[in-house]
Order: structure tokens, then sequence, then C-alpha cells
């Protein structure tokens, strides 16, 4: 094997000579390598160190990077890994910089086996879900992402992390762990020339989104700010622009959503790739850079490079209040955090129309990045790391590793196996209460099926370590604390597993449903939103393994105990079930909330009208007769514009009034809602009316399991009494119903307002209710009698 002609005599020289080889699964272009390599590496010469980069993709000619790595083939991958190691064989003294956990590790493990090599692990991205070496872990369960990356972190001379979030995933495992941010170079981003003339993107309040585009998150994030932005008055909206500069397999699909979507926003633009080293000039012309993350794992744990160029750039940041800028900002001062679309949407409108503020906030910011954020401010400790490690220790053996996997799948029983996230998080939780002295005091929602299965599991003391006394007090620390069993003695329905068998029509939610074969498809179906481009994949059969497994991790896994996403999907499936989407239909919705449920039924009926009959009604009606955009539509959906009419109030006797309806549909508890504001029998006479007859009509309502007050709804003898309730005005429930409650619905519980309520759950409490979601199913088969919507009213009230 012949090394790659980019390593000529003087750079196998340079290699040789380095205090520390910065390795790199990426390239350049990527801020991961960029900043945490490259830059990192030019900080260090300036603290008298020798430092080089060794870049995967750069020099040793991979041919992918970032998100594209699913096409390199695991033979390539083991290629590139011996090249490096041939460059890093070199050199027994270096400290190897390990960029991420990545197929690259491999090099440097050789490297530290063999020539006794200190390695620092640089974390700075949340990719525990992402599989280096995929099609060989079946083989070698240590490579396995959450395996790899606890073996990487404790065998590591020291850590480094990008943020807060991966610091407390690190520091458990290597007590030399040390928080350094993907910072900007203040040689590169400056406030110089911000007066100067704008001749690249006008004069106009410029609003900036930059990056790679890789997958669905940063999509979904990106529709979050540009919906916010088009929600902003028109008057104040003009005054601005909205650029987006992007790359990335997910690029093309963007742009053509944003065109469907946006057709008419005229001050927003969409810019290709720009270089690295353009950027700065960018800058200097842009006003407000956007950072509206979700609240996920992977945003939770990043550490913004974009947001530390801004404020270096004084550019003013106008951010979501999650992950790293809650640590970073004042809002207010240093930047604007807004929670929520119409939220996020004020705070532009205010950063868009009040110079003098938006000119004060980039200040601040400016302040504060030149204090603690530049790559010169944190030379000094980044060189402390290094030089901590160039005289070699001791070095222990790397303990034995197994999986969980094999267990689980017999333990649990399920149709399909667990997905490797589903996995990741319950070691997670495991990890935890092994850390927790107080049993007690844990949160009770740690305790899931999966977690009390792998307290059998006998590696837990044979590989893990775990004493079995301990393992004994985590058992019954379980039986006791579990939410599942606390809850259970003031439920008034009785234990009862779902029943086997395709999900019934008309049921209480349940985590099971998540596994059946046949109602599957319509969870997909419902959590796809932005996600729908396909990713490219080494072969066919490769593609094929790859979309079930991100299925299970993406689907599965954190929307399992989702009530939002369950509802949406059993609504679904019970339309389909009962023939309403096999030809084109009409649909009805009548909600009181903003809901992506209905922009998607524009996929699958031929008409969909939709009345907002929530408390905002009046105020939404106003915005759109005033021209600006309808809230209502602002969710990142694809979505038919020219099949769905949206009516904001109480709906007049026309309205709808053209042709019968096939369904209609009241979700997200409506029909309770209506009936606790006395308004149930006005609103279910004029839907009645438009009903066609063997029409649907579909509702949730929340059970309240316990019988008491708190949030609209029924107690379980109104549910086990619904069916005679509206057979008596002509609507026939469609099958029996199920009103089983199984410890795993239950496992996942949160109390509303609480912190971590809005994490994915089932069961909740509000003030005294304890509650949970249930969707009912009933036909029309014949004329309402005189009263009886009345009657109805009363029964639900």
């Amino acid at each position: 094997m012949t090394l790659p002609p980019t390593f000529d005599a003087d750079a196998l020289a340079r290699y040789a000579a380095a205090d520390v080889i910065f390795l790199a699964q990426d390239g350049y272009r990527q801020p991961s390598a960029r900043v945490r390599c490259y830059n990192f590496a030019k900080a260090l010469r300036r603290q008298g160190l020798r430092a080089e980069v060794l870049s995967f993709f750069d020099h040793l000619g991979a041919t992918d990077q970032a998100g594209a790595l699913s096409t390199i083939p695991e033979e390539e991958k083991i290629r590139l890994n011996l090249e490096a190691h041939r460059v890093l064989a070199t050199n027994p003294r270096a400290v190897l910089y390990v960029q991420k956990v990545g197929y690259h590790t491999l090099a440097a493990a050789l490297a530290a086996e063999r020539g006794g090599n200190r390695i620092v692990l640089d974390y700075d991205d949340y990719e525990l879900d992402m599989q280096p070496f995929r099609r060989l872990e079946p083989w070698f369960p240590s490579l396995r992402p959450d395996q790899l990356f606890h073996t990487v972190a404790n065998r590591a001379g020291a850590c480094v992390a990008a943020s807060h979030r991966l610091e407390t995933l690190l520091a458990p495992l290597n007590p030399n762990t040390h928080l350094i941010h993907t910072v900007a170079d203040q040689d590169l981003f400056t406030a110089d020339g911000r007066d100067a003339p704008r001749r690249r993107f006008g004069s106009r309040v410029n609003i900036l989104y930059s990056g790679d585009f890789w997958g669905d998150i940063p999509m979904k994030d990106v529709l979050f700010a540009v919906d916010a932005f088009a929600l902003v008055p028109r008057a104040v909206r003009d005054r601005a622009c909205f650029h987006i500069i992007g790359f990335g397999r997910a690029w093309e699909e963007l742009k053509r959503r944003l065109r469907e979507r946006f057709p008419d926003l005229h001050n927003l633009e969409l810019h290709e790739f720009i270089p690295p080293a353009e950027i700065p000039a960018v800058l200097r012309e842009m006003d407000i850079g956007v950072l509206p993350y979700s609240a996920n794992e992977f945003n939770v744990a990043k550490s913004p490079t974009k947001m530390f160029e801004f404020l270096l750039a004084k550019v003013a940041v106008c951010a979501t209040p999650v992950g790293e800028v809650t640590h970073c900002l004042e809002n207010g001062v240093s930047g604007l955090l807004a929670e929520g679309m119409e939220g996020y949407s004020a705070a532009l409108a205010r950063l868009i129309g009040d110079d003098a503020f938006r000119r004060d906030v980039a200040e601040a910011a400016h302040r504060v990045a030149m204090e603690r954020f530049s790559l010169q401010g944190i030379a000094p400790r980044l060189a402390a790391v290094v030089r901590g490690l160039l005289e070699p220790g001791d070095r222990s053996e790397a303990p034995a590793v197994t999986t969980l996997e094999d267990f689980l799948a017999a333990r649990l029983a399920r149709p399909a196996p667990p997905a490797p996230r589903e996995v990741h998080l319950m070691r997670r939780d495991l990890e935890a209460l092994l850390a927790t002295e107080d049993l007690e005091a844990a949160d009770p929602r740690r305790w899931s099926g999966p977690l009390v299965a792998a307290l059998d599991w006998p590696g837990l003391t044979s590989v893990e370590r775990v004493a079995p006394d301990r393992v004994a007090a985590l058992k019954a620390a379980a039986a006791r604390h579990r939410n599942a069993a606390r809850l259970r003695p003031e439920i008034l329905l009785p234990a009862q597993e779902r029943p086997s068998g395709p999900p019934a029509l008309s049921k209480l939610a349940a985590a099971e449903d998540w596994d059946d074969p046949f109602w599957r498809p319509w969870a997909v179906r419902v959590r796809t939103n932005v996600s729908t481009f396909q990713a490219p994949y080494i072969d066919d059969a490769d593609a094929e393994r790859r979309r079930d497994e991100d299925a299970r991790n993406n689907i599965d896994n954190f929307f399992k105990r989702s009530r939002g996403t369950w509802e949406r999907a059993q609504f679904l499936y019970g339309l389909d079930r009962l023939g309403l989407l096999e030809r084109p239909s009409r649909a009805l919705v009548l909600s009181a909330e903003v809901d992506g449920f209905y922009l998607m039924l524009t996929e699958l009926a031929r008409c969909v009208g939709v009345v907002d009959v929530g408390p905002g009604a009046a105020a939404h009606a106003e915005r759109v007769a005033r021209g600006d955009r309808d809230p209502w539509l602002a969710k990142p959906r694809r979505f038919h514009r020219d099949r769905i009419a949206i009516h904001h109030g109480m709906p007049g006797r026309d309205l709808f009034a053209d042709a019968p309806w096939d369904a209609a549909v009241l979700p997200q508890n409506t029909l309770p809602r209506l009936a606790a504001e006395g308004r149930t029998a006005e609103l279910l006479a004029w839907i009645d009316r438009r009903l066609a007859p063997g029409g649907v009509m579909a509702f949730s309502a929340e059970i309240r399991l316990n019988g008491r007050p708190g949030v609209p709804g029924l107690t379980p003898r109104q549910a086990e009494g619904l069916g005679d309730a509206l057979s008596d005005i002509g609507l026939e429930l469609t099958g029996p119903v199920d009103l089983s409650l199984s410890d795993a619905t239950l496992d996942r519980f949160v109390t509303t307002g609480a912190p971590g309520s809005g994490n994915p759950n089932f069961a909740a409490r509000t003030g005294e209710a304890l509650h949970a979601p249930a969707v009912w199913f009933a036909r029309k088969r014949a004329d309402t009698p005189d009263g009886g919507w009345e009657r109805l009213a009363r029964f639900l009230a």
C-alpha cells in the first residue's frame, strides 16, 4: 500500500515531529473539523506547540463527510484507517487529538496500542445514534456507537466537550474532562467594516441562517424560523430580508419545500454554498443571526459555531432557549431568546423594527464574546490539556465489552427487536440510577420496561461489575417507584395488558401500538414531516436495512410514548380501516389549537375544511384579514394549499355547506373542552347538518383515569357508557371499545407544568386529574332526534 501523494517527505516530517496531531473525520468545509481541528491547531502553534491536522477527507481522500458518511463502504473505511495509521505510526510521542467518535477512531486506537500515543477525545455533537461501522456491529458489538463512545472516553487521557450537555455525558466516564466551546477566530471574525456600503446583500435589515442541511433536524429548524419571519407584520417585515446559505444532502429538498411553502415571500433569498473564507465578509452585511433550534438531544448538545461568529461580528442573535445559548447569552441584553412560533416571530419583529435596540444587543454580545468566546481566549486552556498528556502515563487494559440487545430482544418479546436508540436511552437511565445514592428521589420515568428487564441481564454483574446487592436494590426500588406501580392504586380502570391483534378503532392510548405492524405505517406517516427526502446509502440492500433502523430509531423510540403523535396516527389508522382513505374524501376538522394533522390530511383527502374554535380565533381572524400569514398554516409540513380552507371562530350557517362531508374530526380533546364551555350542542348540530349519511365522526378525549377534576374529559364510567349515549342520537361506535391500560403506557408519566412535562408521554396529571388520551369513531346511522345533541352535551359535561 502506498501513501497518498499529499504525504511528501516534508509533510511526513511535520507529522513525525508534531507534539499533537488532530485526527479529523471531516474536512475543512465542516465546522467540526475547521474549528476544532484546523483552528485549534493554529491556536496551539501560537502557544508554542507543534500541531498538525490529519483529515480523512482533505488528506486521505475519503469520498464523503458529515451526514453522507453512510455512503462510504466499511471496506473503504478500514482502508482509510490503515493509511492514517501509517502516518501516525511515525510519531509514537504525539498526543492524538481525536475529533468525535467515528470510523476514524480506529486509526488512533491502533496508534495508541502499538505506539503508546496518548489520546484526547474531542466531542462536539450528540452523535450516539450514528453508526460508523453498522455492517460490522453484529460481528463486533463493541463497535456499536454507545459502546464505542464509552470505551474511547474511558481510555482517553483527557476529554474535551464542546457544550455543557456533552460535558455531562463525558465527565462521568473520564475525570479529566474540560469544557471548550466551538469558538470563532477573532483574527477573521471582527466588527471591522460594518459601516461600509453593502454591495452583496443590500441595505435592508439582513437576517441570516447558514449551514449544512444534513437531515430533518436543520430542515425543521429553518422552516420554523421562516414561518416565524412570515408571521411578522408586513409593515415591519418589509424592512428586512431573510437569507439562507446552505449545502448538504437535504439542501435541494429544502429549497423545493421553501418554494412550495412561500411562493409570495419576496424577501426570502436562498444562496448556494459560500466558502468559509468568505463568511466574515458575509457577516459584515448581516444584522440578525437566527438560531431557531428545536429542543432535541442533538440541538441541546451542540456548540453553535455560528453563534460565536455572530457575536464577534456584531450580528444580533435571535435564538430559542435551547442548549448552549442559554449558558452564553442573557435574554434581552446580549441576545433575544424566544419560545414558540408567535414568541419567536415577536422577537424577530422587535429586532427588525428597533434599530437602536438591535445595535445595543449586538454590542453587549460582542463584549461577552471578546472576553469568553474567541479562539485566542481558549488557547491557553487547550494547550494545558495537551501539555498534560505529552509525558506518557500508565496504561490500563480496556474493560471487556458486551451488549444487552440480544437479552432484551428475548425478554421483551416484541415483534421487532429494540432499536439501537432505545437501548442507548435505557443505558443512560441505568447509568443515572447507578450513580444515584437516594433511589427514592430518582426520576420515576427512568424505571421503564426495558430498564426493568435489563436488571435481570447476567452481564450487569459479570461484565459491568455492578455489585449484586446494588442490583437487588435497583429491583426493589423499581417495584416501588416505577410510575405504573405508583399510579395504579388511584386508577379506576383495572390493570390490563393491551389485547393481541390489530388495535381497536375506539381505544385508550397504548405504548404497544407502536410495535403493531397494522398501526406502524401511520405512525411513520405522521412522523415523516420534513424528513421525507431519501438519504443516499451504499446499495439497495443496505438502504432497506437502514430505512428499517431509521424507522425504529426515529419513530418508535423518541415518539413511543407521545400522546400527540399517537392520537394523529390513531385517527389515520381508523379512517383508513373505515375506507375513508381509499377514495378521495371530504374531511372537516374542528380544533382549538394549531395542529399539523389537518395539513397532513390534505395529502389524503380531496378537500379539508378547518374550523378554529380556540380562544385565539378572533385574533387569528383579524390577522388573516390584514393580509398577514395564517398561524394555522405555520407548521413545517408539506401540504396542498389548494385543498384546505380555514375559518377562525364559530361557524356561520352557510360555512362549508356546499356538499356533504365524509368525516368530521375533533382532535386534541376539543369535544370535552367545548362541553366544559357549554358550546357542544350548537357545534355538534352544525357538524350533523354537514355530515353525510354513513359519514364518520372521530374525536379524541382525555380519560380522567382517577375520575378527579382538573382537565376537561371523561371519567372511566362515562367512557364505558359513551357508546350508548352516541347510539341514542343516531351515531354508532365502530366496533368494541378498548380501555386497557398497560404498565408500559403508564411508565412515561408527567405532571403538567413541571420540568420535563413537554417530553413524550401518555399519562399526565393536571390539577387533581390523572389522565390519558383516547380516540373514538362513530358512524352516522340515523338522523339525530330532537334534543339529542343537548342530551349528549349534558352527558359529556
